[in-house]
Formats: C-alpha cells, sequence, structure tokens
C-alpha cells in the first residue's frame, strides 16, 4: 500500500494547494488568481480543465459503445473504470467551468434563459445532459452494495434501463465532442490557419474516440501499477489496435483537410506554429498509431504506456493549442498561465483521482474493491512501555493526509500575492489627446459614420471619406484608441455653446478643461486637489484655517471648507455630467470609467432622440471602430507639414 499512500498524499497536498487558491478565485476575482485579460479570456483552465477534460472523459461513451452496441462483451471488465473515469472527468470540467465563469452562481441560466443560436448553449446542456447520464450510469455500482429495498429498486430500475441510457450517452456525448469544435467556427479570424478549419468538429469529435481509447489504456496501466492488480494486456492490446486505425484516420483527415483548403504552405512555413502543430500531430496521433501499429509493441506494457502516454499528451496540448496557443498571433498578446491557474488545474484532476480511489477501494468497480483487505480505522495499542505505536493503521493515513492538505493550504494562502490588500491595477498616468487628421465616412449600410486615420503616404480612400481634423484618444498609449470627432459632436449639439456638456468642470481661470488634466490615471480615482499648492498660496491670507476652519476638529477632506466655495465657477451649468456642490471633494475617478460612462449615457440619450440611430449608437462600435493600429505608430501631433501639405492638393 506504500504505492498507494504516496500517490494520495501527493494529490492531498495539491488539493490543498488548489484549496488555498480556490478561497481567493472566489473572495477576490479571477483578476487576483489568473493572468487572463480582456483579450486573452480564455486560458489554461479551459484548454485543459474544460476541453480537455470532456476530451478525456470521451473513453466512457467508446467502450459503452463497444460493449452494448457491438457486443464485444471481453472488453465488460474495463467498462465500469471507464464509465467512472468519463463520470469524474465530466465532474471535474464542471469545476472547472465553476472557476473561469465570471459570475459562477449563474452558471443555471442556460436552463432557462435558453439561445438556440449559441454554439455555448449546445455546449451547456450536453455536459449538464451527459453528466447526467454518466451519473445513472455509474450509480448502479454504488446501489448494488447496499441491500435497503429503496435501493435494490433503484438499482434494478437502473439496469433495466441500461441500453437506453448508453444510447442517450453515446449521442450527448458526440454532440458535445463535436460542437465543442463547433465553438471554434465561429472564429476564423482569431485561430490561426493550421487549426481552423470548417470540419474543425469532425476533427474534435474523431480525435476524441482515439484520446477515448488511449485514455482507457492510460487509466488501467495506472490503476494495475499502483494496486499492483493484473493487467487485461489482452483487452488493452485489442483497444491498442483498434486505437491505430482511429489515429491513423485523425491524421489523414488533418492533413487532407490542409490540403483541400490550400494551407498546406502553412505546415512549412518554420514559424512556431507549424512548428506546434507540426510536434503536436506527431505525437498526439502518428507516433501512437505507428507504435500501436506492430504487434509487438501492443503487447508489452511499455509500447501500451508510450503510445497511449503520447496520445493523451498530444491531445490535451491540442485543446490548449486551439483554445489559446493558436490565438496568440491574432491577438498579439503574451498570456502565459500564472501559478495559481496550475494549482486549480492540477487540484482538479487531483480531487478526481482522490474520488476514483475512494470509489475503487470501496465499490464494485473492478472485480473487487481494492481496500477489501486493507485495515479498518483502528486505534492500535500502543507499546506499554513506550507508548509508541508501531503499526501503521488507516486512521494513521487519515492524519497523515490531513497534515499535507494543511500544510499545502497554508503554503498557498503564504503564496499568494497582495494577500491582505487584493490586486491593485497598475498606475497608468494618462496621456492628452492628440489633433490627427481622419477620413469621415458614411455608408448606406449604416446609419453613424466611419472613421479611419488618414495616411499621407497612402493616397487611397476607398470609402470616399472626407479628411477632417478630429482628436484621437488613446489615454494609456496602448493603440487602442478612438478618434473623437469633435468638430461634428460640437455642431451638433449647438456650437461653442455646447462645451459645457463634456467639459463639465473648469480649473480655475480656464475653459473647457479637458479630461485627461483631473482624471490623471487609466484607472484608479486620482486626487486631484494639490494641498502644498494651497498652503503656499493662502499663507498670506489666514493660511490653514482658511479651508480649516474649526481647530477642534480633525483637519481632514471632510472638514474642510468645500472647494466650491471659493472656486465658484468651477461647476458648469447645464452640463450633461451633473456635479454636485458636495461632490466637489477633489477625486477623480479613472479615465476610462469616467469616459466610458459620459459617452454611453449620452448616446444612450441621444438615440432615444434619434430612433434611427438605435440600438447602434450606444454599441461599443460605434466609438472603437477597426482601426489601423500600425497607423499610429507613424502619426505625429496634428498639424503635420507633411500631411497638411496633402490635404490641400486633394
Amino acid at each position: 500500500m506504500i504505492r498507494v499512500r504516496f500517490v494520495k498524499g501527493i494529490l492531498w497536498f495539491l488539493v490543498g494547494l488548489a484549496a488555498a487558491v480556490t478561497i481567493f478565485r472566489f473572495l477576490k476575482g479571477l483578476g487576483t488568481v489568473t493572468a487572463l485579460t480582456d483579450t486573452t479570456p480564455w486560458g489554461l483552465w479551459i484548454g485543459f480543465d474544460v476541453l480537455g477534460g470532456v476530451a478525456l472523459a470521451a473513453g466512457g461513451f467508446v467502450i459503452a459503445a463497444t460493449v452494448y452496441i457491438f457486443h464485444l462483451k471481453k472488453y465488460e471488465p474495463i467498462l465500469r473504470p471507464a464509465v467512472l473515469t468519463a463520470c469524474l472527468g465530466y465532474a471535474a470540467v464542471v469545476g472547472g467551468l465553476m472557476f473561469d465563469i465570471g459570475i459562477p452562481w449563474n452558471i443555471w441560466r442556460p436552463m432557462f434563459f435558453w439561445q438556440e443560436h449559441s454554439a455555448l448553449f449546445e455546449v451547456a446542456w450536453c455536459v449538464m445532459l451527459y453528466f447526467t447520464v454518466l451519473q445513472l450510469e455509474f450509480l448502479p455500482v454504488i446501489l448494488e452494495k447496499f441491500k435497503h429495498p429503496l435501493s435494490q429498486t433503484a438499482y434494478k430500475i437502473l439496469k433495466f434501463f441500461t441500453l437506453p441510457l448508453v444510447i442517450l450517452g453515446i449521442m450527448l456525448s458526440t454532440l458535445h465532442q463535436s460542437s465543442l469544435g463547433t465553438l471554434f467556427l465561429i472564429m476564423p479570424h482569431r485561430l490561426h490557419p493550421l487549426w481552423y478549419s470548417p470540419i474543425i468538429p469532425l476533427h474534435f469529435f474523431v480525435s476524441a474516440i482515439g484520446l477515448g481509447l488511449t485514455m482507457v489504456i492510460t487509466e488501467s496501466l495506472v490503476s494495475s501499477w499502483i494496486y499492483k492488480k493484473h493487467l487485461e494486456k489482452d483487452l488493452l492490446s485489442g483497444l491498442a489496435k483498434a486505437a491505430a486505425i482511429v489515429l491513423w484516420a485523425y491524421a489523414a483527415i488533418k492533413v487532407a483537410d490542409l490540403a483541400a483548403t490550400g494551407k498546406l504552405h502553412y505546415l512549412f512555413a518554420g514559424t512556431w506554429e507549424s512548428n506546434l502543430f507540426l510536434f503536436e500531430l506527431l505525437i498526439s496521433a502518428i507516433l501512437p498509431a505507428a507504435l500501436f501499429s506492430s504487434a509487438k509493441a501492443r503487447q508489452s506494457t511499455g509500447g501500451l504506456a508510450a503510445g497511449a502516454g503520447l496520445a493523451v499528451f498530444g491531445f490535451v496540448l491540442n485543446r490548449i493549442a486551439v483554445s489559446g496557443l493558436a490565438t496568440i498571433s491574432a491577438t498579439q498578446t503574451d498570456y502565459f498561465p500564472s501559478w495559481t491557474e496550475f494549482a486549480i488545474s492540477i487540484g482538479i484532476v487531483s480531487a478526481a483521482g482522490l474520488a476514483f480511489f475512494f470509489l475503487v477501494e470501496n465499490f464494485y468497480v473492478y472485480d473487487e474493491p481494492r481496500a477489501e483487505k486493507r485495515d479498518k480505522y483502528e486505534i492500535v495499542s500502543p507499546d506499554p512501555v513506550g507508548g509508541i505505536r508501531l503499526h501503521w493503521s488507516s486512521l494513521a493515513d487519515a492524519r497523515l493526509y490531513s497534515l499535507l492538505f494543511v500544510v499545502a493550504l497554508a503554503l498557498g494562502i503564504a503564496l499568494m500575492p497582495n494577500i491582505v490588500t487584493g490586486v491593485t491595477p497598475e498606475r497608468i498616468e494618462v496621456e492628452k489627446a492628440r489633433r490627427v487628421d481622419a477620413f469621415r465616412s458614411k455608408s448606406d449600410a449604416s446609419p453613424l459614420y466611419l472613421y479611419a486615420l488618414y495616411n499621407p503616404d497612402e493616397h487611397d480612400n476607398p470609402e470616399a471619406g472626407e479628411v477632417a481634423e478630429m482628436l484621437l484618444i488613446d489615454g494609456d498609449r496602448n493603440n487602442k484608441f478612438v478618434l473623437f470627432d469633435h468638430g461634428t459632436h460640437e455642431k451638433n449639439n449647438g456650437g461653442p455653446e455646447s462645451c459645457g456638456m463634456c467639459h463639465h468642470m473648469n480649473k480655475p481661470l480656464d475653459k473647457a478643461t479637458s479630461c485627461y488634466e483631473c482624471h490623471t490615471d487609466m484607472f484608479l480615482t486620482t486626487d486631484t486637489f494639490q494641498h502644498e499648492y494651497h498652503r503656499e498660496k493662502l499663507k498670506e491670507q489666514g493660511g490653514c484655517v482658511k479651508c480649516h476652519k474649526d481647530p477642534a476638529e480633525p483637519k481632514t477632506r471632510e472638514t474642510a471648507t468645500a472647494c466650491g466655495e471659493c472656486h465658484k465657477n468651477m461647476r458648469v451649468p447645464n452640463s450633461f455630467v451633473k456635479v454636485e456642490e458636495a461632490d466637489q471633494t477633489g477625486i477623480a475617478p479613472g479615465y476610462m470609467n469616467v469616459m466610458h460612462k459620459l459617452c454611453i449615457e449620452c448616446h444612450k440619450q441621444k438615440q432615444e432622440e434619434k430612433v434611427e440611430l438605435a440600438p447602434d449608437l450606444a454599441r461599443c462600435a460605434a466609438c472603437h471602430q477597426g482601426l489601423d493600429e500600425s497607423m499610429l505608430m507613424v502619426v505625429e501631433p496634428y498639424p503635420q507639414p507633411q500631411s497638411m501639405s496633402l490635404l490641400t492638393q486633394r
């Protein structure tokens, strides 16, 4: 039992580490424990836990079909562990989703708010239904151990419906495996051409069959090693032979698909994507298929382990690549999972492994419960002289595992960054909006103007747009900018008298103060009040008591004289942004939030006045239009002599 104890000890330690991260995930949110961003919202948890977990669980429906549909009864001894592995795999998928969904308590919504045209809707229903079917398929294994009449009745009912459940499971699993591929059909411009294909659902389905067979082989090898039980080599050899056919077919489909869609040249482009694709195809399909094609390799434990291990690793890598690695070129991101993401993924797998151990040790998953011959939980009598317990009991196991769990939990909490304050956004100073030349055009397809940067080096103007001066708003200079047609906004809202609509506060002796002068940080709330400046300016007029009039009160912002009492003209009357006198505290929210709030709320109001603009005007794309970001690298502050000269020539 040393092997079992050793493996369980490692798993309990990993679960403890994941438990620490879990606390922070649900208390502090995704940003605390992941490296995910708005540009890369899918990371390791989707690639490994969800897509990989579903694929790894394919062994359940493959072996069930082999036994019940094709009547190959000799594979019945490995049916229960295969179904159990599939059931635990789907439980891991659900667990992974709970971590990855931003608002996890809304996971029930697909049951009542149907979105029939969404690929995710089909995925959600397939997960729910197939997970339920798998539990019903495995439930007789648990019920047969209990002699209560109610348990026996439920057992007989479930056994009676075994075949319909198997057929339903095969149907749902087929739908689910392929629908996960369907999910990526809607992102042809995000997925690298080597992975994107109009038949990607077929890729997912065929690879799931291959992975299901190799996963059953892997599970049998691992459980045989841990429990030192007899290895059903003849059965595994038969599965390996079938896996070879499936894996060769998968490799042929992938290559033929690339040839048919004219993408073979990507295969040998020498890029890291082409190298990754070749590596993935080699270890997931070609090498395992070649190994399993050899009768000698199929009959050896080493050959089975090498082929199955390569295939399992290769197909999990495929799912991670499709959901993340193959999108890096399109998104230009450098996402790499944080250690906490790894901890959660490994912790979920470890928890599933512990559940597997519990079930095989206490129920007839194999020919007999693996723990039948173990000592029960009993306290061994200590030595009467030394008081030392010399016998290792099951109670000692429980103590050891508890200790490892608690140590890992404490270690995980200690390693968490910003354990007390949480993650604080990095301070990013806001830059002034630049004036640039831009095209303004309008099409029949949209009631809104389309904007594009005017490139003085390119004289094309495909939309026949009008060249106009605009503000290029890019506060943090990350090239995700907005072209703001200041002139048209001013004209449509009443000319110069409309400035106050947006410029709701004026600095002393200023007019139409720009947004960036007060909202000086992209995300953080900042203090606009300059205490030292005021103290210096007011020292001839009484100093501190000018603002802190009551010496009995503490000198705080709350007890100080309101800014508006001295600066009476700071607030702009009739502004769209309503600032009450009590709100003049010198605290300015982050730039991004206030810009969004102002523009979106104003656009919502405008589209009520002009119904022909609804709903496009209040959508993100009304301002964040697809622009050539590379142009920003060469754009200079307006006016540009070169562009002005070209503008004059037009």
